[in-house]
């Protein structure tokens, strides 16, 4: 077992793998919750919506976790953590971007389906980063 190289790490990201976006409810118990995202300029970009609880905990405690994984041998993961910044700018573009990756051809469907005034992105802006591949 070892850690990612920068390379690795880069090409590892690229996948269009689920991840755990883990925040803290207001009683410090956490709230882990499946996300897409994308990884651009050293931050990871989640497209969401503001109603959701992840937005509300961030509200109150800006700090979050997010591990990427996969569940086939190798085993390799990816986990950051952080401060969040919620944002609106950019959200189409980068909605749009991260639904190619997990969605191809059907971005357009899920973005008309989805995409409204509650859109947000929360752009984490990692401190800690551990990484690890099964050798």
């Amino acid at each position: 077992m070892s850690d990612l190289t920068p390379e690795q790490m880069a090409e590892f990201l690229e996948r269009p793998l689920v991840a755990v976006f883990v925040t803290l409810r207001a009683n410090g118990t956490p709230h882990a919750i499946p996300v897409w995202y994308e990884y651009r300029d050293g931050e990871f970009i989640v497209f969401t919506s503001s109603k959701f609880q992840r937005v509300k905990n961030l509200e109150r405690n800006n700090r979050a976790a997010i591990t990427i994984s996969t569940h086939d041998e190798p085993y390799r993961y990816v986990s950051a953590e952080g401060p969040v910044v919620i944002t609106k700018e950019g959200v189409e573009e980068a909605g749009y971007s991260i639904a190619g990756r997990y969605m191809g051809e059907n971005a357009q469907q899920f973005m008309d389906d989805v995409y409204d005034e509650t859109a947000v992105l929360l752009r984490l802006t990692p401190e800690r980063i551990l990484t690890w591949i099964e050798d």
